[in-house]
């Protein structure tokens, strides 16, 4: 499936082979895509139209989910490696300076990308997403238990996998769990048609275990690796938008003021009259927002 307007491609990147959509206007502002948890690249369709106008758009398939390539291991899967991926299919086109918006999993990749290659970012939106590490080590079992007790889910082996993996009934009523959290939501993927491929790469082979091992890389891996750069004094250096759900999983916490101690540049923050898929329940309100900031950006290069 391809968002009309967009081109869909396959690429050779740090060593997996990677499927990503682009295309759209101005070649020299471009933004790169990427998507959360459960989705592909096509949760920017109903952003895409707008967002192409005056900008070239690249929307790439994470490492391990949609039509991408799905590593076995644990440690291929990753937010080092999902960045680099990105950097590689960047430099691949001949991007050298973009605006990163992104959502969910997604926008965890898009943080280690803002640290690993500041360089070639002028911004980046982070739509709906804490940081790993704060969501580990510094919310109570009470705050996580609620709404993030799958963060902690996905770390049982084998116990989630012999619940999940080859399973099509149980990954259904585990996907659903999370789609149905905003009423009415699984009635706009299934209006939009993407329901049914959602669904296809979820249940593609490879594509659970990469998912659960995608967390578990960030548990083992990532986390440790972000709060040592943290420790450091490291922080993310370029201008940062932050946009959540009013209903969504950054709603119950203060957001802006976990992001003000790991950044160094300016922050700006919105709440969209949504639950935890913006660019899919409020596209109008979510794609002036993420125009607004990188028309910024771009205006300050």
């Amino acid at each position: 499936m391809i968002i009309n307007g967009l081109k869909g491609e396959y690429a050779t990147v740090n060593g997996i082979r990677m499927f990503y959509m682009h295309g759209g206007g101005d070649k020299k502002k471009p933004l790169v895509l990427v998507h959360g948890l459960f989705q592909t690249g096509m949760m920017w369709r109903r952003v895409a139209a707008k967002l192409m106008e005056d900008h070239y758009l690249i929307v790439p398939d994470n490492r391990g989910y949609g039509l991408s390539e799905k590593p076995a291991k644990m440690e291929d899967l990753t937010k080092r490696l999902q960045a680099q991926d990105i950097y590689e299919l960047l430099t691949h086109l001949g991007i050298d300076k973009c605006v990163m918006l992104s959502h969910d999993r997604g926008a965890r990749i898009a943080r280690t990308f803002a640290m690993d290659y500041p360089e070639m970012l002028l911004g980046v939106s982070f739509m709906d997403m804490l940081p790993t590490e704060y969501i580990y080590q510094e919310m109570t079992s009470t705050q996580t238990g609620s709404h993030h007790w799958d963060q902690l889910f996905k770390l049982a082996s084998p116990m989630a996998e012999d619940l999940l993996d080859g399973n099509a009934a149980n990954t259904r009523i585990y996907v659903n769990n999370f789609y149905n959290r905003t009423p009415g939501f699984v009635d706009i993927l299934k209006e939009d048609g993407v329901y049914d491929y959602y669904m296809d790469c979820i249940l593609a082979p490879g594509a659970m275990m990469a998912m659960l091992n995608d967390y578990r890389a960030a548990y083992h891996i990532d986390v440790p690796r972000i709060r040592a750069a943290l420790d450091k004094g490291e922080r993310i250096s370029i201008p940062v938008q932050l946009l959540w759900g009013s209903k969504g999983n950054a709603s119950k916490s203060p957001i802006m003021d976990i992001y003000k101690v790991r950044c160094s540049n300016s922050i700006e923050g919105s709440v969209v009259p949504s639950g935890h898929y913006l660019a899919e329940e409020e596209p109008e309100i979510t794609q002036d927002l993420l125009l607004g900031f990188s028309d910024k950006c771009f205006s300050k290069a």
